[in-house]
């Protein structure tokens, strides 16, 4: 059985899967795009013709509102202030050609502008309703010759104010919402044009009532087509509330079938010119650009079922060798493709897993060499594992013999090894927990190593036993003071007894004197000669100075959560700063009475509500960072010296502690807050009191904690706290 010529067979082919169905296409994409763009016009003109009734039915409503207006004035207004209102109505308001008011007699009383004193205008009120207003059909105003309509409402005198309103004015109005490919014609109840594009039928009083689609209009739901001298519209119909009036609104027909025409003749014609010009190159090249490399697409695949990738191409002609292309696509490339397919997906998805892990992972062949790792294993090690799959364990862990070690083990035992909290490298802050376990399977050689990064835990395990040490320590100094608070209160009531005893106005002490043979002034005398008043008031003032002291480790002793209250900021400054006057370090070598203190305090710094404990030590957290700086590494001028400044804000208050001393770098800025980082030698310092400071006054006030510093320059940190109603 002879086959088929492979162009004739294209050639058929094409006219079918191109032409025929391009022509399908474009006729129903012609169907469709008209259909839709008929209901985009439908929708758009109902919605238009609801929007002008609605706006002509304000335009007469306002008519009627601002004659209205008139119409409740006193009766016993003159003739003259009548005119006057009926002017101002006329030349604010362009929609009124002309004002009257007519008595019960239908005489004019007043209008605007002047006019004759009996009605011109076809309008009888006799067998009107009382307070109803009456609206005319179009007619020619006697007074200025233009198309108007005649609008009345009754007065209370029996009269009747009337006005002319404006077509034109209304046409222009109406016409001002609507764009120039729209039509919209406006008749009475009776079919006499009000509105129409051509001003010319207005003017003569044409009637249309008998248009099909204006006599339908109560059975009208939707826009329809109709004929208007000989022309296609499409138009929708609607009634004016309270008038009678007819609305249309309508555009051309052509509008309608134009795009849909215009877009099918334009692609069928695409559409030919493509299958004509596809046809002559396609039988001008069809050998040459199909056959020859089919035969190479044979050959190539056969090569790929073998696992030969050949380089070189070949253009033999024949077209049945078709056959053998299929057969082996079918049964040898499908494979590979396949069998390529899954191992990359395979890996990917393995790759994506391990790279997912929080925990860095790398895998160790026999030879101790990496073969493989994840993303975290490259963030750890960086720039010494990537790129690079042949490092070895000693070069990444080349400070820590121990690692190595159970790495080997590991390996040649075949059991895992588990180490806790190593450090290693340059980075000897970060903690790591590495366990190192064996490959299992029966072709697989080597270890695994994770890496567990464990430096928040340990540090935050650190930081709670510091704080049950700070809280072990501000209990021994509450019980403390309460301890010296016993004998500091003997000391100061025996000092007063003391001056109550030397008084000269106690009767007892006179007494006493005489018995003994002396006078109180010689007693007087000699206690002054003595010093011995000076000394008493020495050992009060000692005393309350101690006193002021223990109060002061009692406040900053107390537990200070949920203890909030209403506080003075300048005491708690004070406070701070006379706690911060004892600290002294014999081996640190600073003394804060050294130290000078400039307060630069806010008077009208209203009272906030806050933990007094808390917030005295933030504040003696900075006092002493800046005394220990400036003692340690230099000050700034003449002496060393600690600025306090408050001020209000609209929101709230801040707190500014500034120094003269040496300053922070960039990089300490940047971390100067973070929990355990700190510049002091770990006997000075555990990197918490500004990390704790922060969290004090961001977390438990809600303020703000800045700091603002350059090398060598002083450092300047301020705080604020949101003022909070009662």
């Amino acid at each position: 059985m002879s086959k088929k010529s492979l162009v004739a067979i294209f050639h058929i082919k094409l006219v079918q899967w191109i032409l025929i169905p391009g022509i399908l296409v474009t006729l129903g994409t012609v169907c469709i795009i008209g259909v839709n763009h008929k209901n985009s016009i439908q929708n758009e003109i109902e919605q238009l013709s609801k929007s002008l009734s609605q706006n002509v039915d304000f335009y007469i409503n306002g008519a009627e509102e601002i004659l209205k207006v008139v119409a409740v004035l006193p009766e016993d207004i003159d003739q003259e202030k009548f005119h006057s209102v009926f002017n101002k109505l006329h030349e604010e308001f362009n929609q009124f050609e002309r004002i009257i008011l007519l008595d019960k007699k239908g005489n004019i009383v007043a209008s605007a502008p002047e006019c004759l004193t009996t009605a011109d205008f076809p309008i009888h009120f006799d067998r009107q309703a009382h307070g109803k207003h009456v609206l005319s059909s179009p007619a020619i105003s006697p007074h200025s010759g233009t198309m108007v309509v005649y609008l009345s409402i009754p007065v209370k005198n029996g009269g009747h104010i009337v006005a002319e309103l404006n077509l034109d004015y209304l046409q222009d109005f109406i016409y001002s919402f609507v764009s120039k490919d729209r039509v919209v014609i406006l008749t009475d109840s009776y079919g006499n044009l009000i509105v129409h594009p051509d001003k010319e039928l207005v003017a003569t009083q044409t009637n249309i009532g008998d248009m099909k689609i204006l006599r339908d209009i109560e059975k009208s739901r939707y826009a329809k087509f109709y004929k208007s001298d000989g022309k296609l519209f499409f138009g929708y119909s609607a009634k004016i509330p309270n008038t009678g009036w007819k609305l249309l609104v309508a555009c051309p027909g052509t509008l309608i079938f134009k795009p849909a025409i215009s877009l099918g003749m334009a692609t069928g014609f695409l559409i030919i010119c493509f299958f004509v010009l596809l046809t002559i190159g396609l039988k001008r090249e069809f050998r040459a650009r199909i056959i020859a490399p089919i035969m190479s697409y044979v050959n190539r695949l056969s090569a790929v079922a073998d696992g030969i990738y050949p380089a070189s191409n070949t253009n033999d002609a024949g077209f049945k060798e078709l056959e053998y292309m299929g057969n082996v696509f079918d049964s040898m490339s499908q494979k590979v493709m396949e069998r390529e397919h899954d191992l990359k997906v395979s890996r990917a998805y393995f790759q994506n897993v391990i790279d997912s892990m929080p925990s860095a992972l790398m895998r160790i062949d026999e030879q101790m060499l990496v073969c493989q790792y994840n993303k975290k294993a490259s963030e750890i090690f960086k720039g010494k594992i990537e790129g690079n799959s042949q490092v070895k364990v000693a070069h990444l862990f080349s400070e820590e013999q121990t690692i190595i070690d159970a790495v080997r083990e590991a390996r040649e035992f075949n059991i895992p090894r588990i180490m806790e909290r190593k450090s290693f490298g340059d980075d000897m802050l970060s903690l790591y927990d590495i366990t190192v376990y064996p490959l299992q399977g029966a072709d697989i050689d080597g270890v695994v190593i994770r890496m567990d990064d464990v430096t928040a835990r340990s540090r935050m395990e650190e930081m709670m036993v510091q704080t049950e040490k700070m809280m072990s320590v501000g209990g021994l100094a509450a019980g403390m003071a309460h301890e010296i608070n016993n004998p500091l209160g003997g000391i100061l009531q025996g000092a007063q007894n003391l001056e109550r005893r030397f008084s000269s106005d106690i009767k007892a002490n006179i007494r006493a004197a005489k018995v003994s043979g002396c006078t109180m002034e010689n007693l007087q005398s000699y206690l002054k000669e003595r010093r011995i008043p000076g000394i008493i008031d020495g050992i009060k003032e000692a005393g309350m100075r101690a006193s002021s002291i223990v109060s002061n480790m009692l406040e900053f002793s107390k537990p200070g959560r949920d203890v909030t209250g209403t506080v003075n900021l300048a005491d708690i400054i004070n406070n701070s700063l006379e706690l911060a006057t004892k600290d002294y370090d014999l081996k640190k070598k600073y003394d804060f009475l050294h130290v000078k203190i400039v307060r630069e305090f806010d008077p009208d710094l209203p009272q906030i509500i806050c933990s007094r404990t808390e917030i005295e030590q933030v504040l003696f957290n900075l006092f002493k960072n800046a005394a220990q700086a400036m003692s340690e590494h230099g000050y700034q001028g003449d002496d060393p010296t600690i600025y306090v400044r408050t001020r209000k804000m609209k929101t709230g208050v801040a707190v500014e502690v500034e120094d003269n001393g040496p300053g922070i770098s960039q990089e300490a800025r940047r971390r100067v807050f973070e929990p355990f980082y700190t510049t002091k030698s770990t006997e000075s310092g555990t990197g918490l009191g500004l990390s704790v400071s922060y969290f004090i006054i961001t977390q438990n006030h809600g303020g703000t904690f800045i700091v603002d510093s350059k090398k060598g320059v002083g450092a300047k940190f301020t705080f604020t706290l949101p003022i909070k109603n009662s």
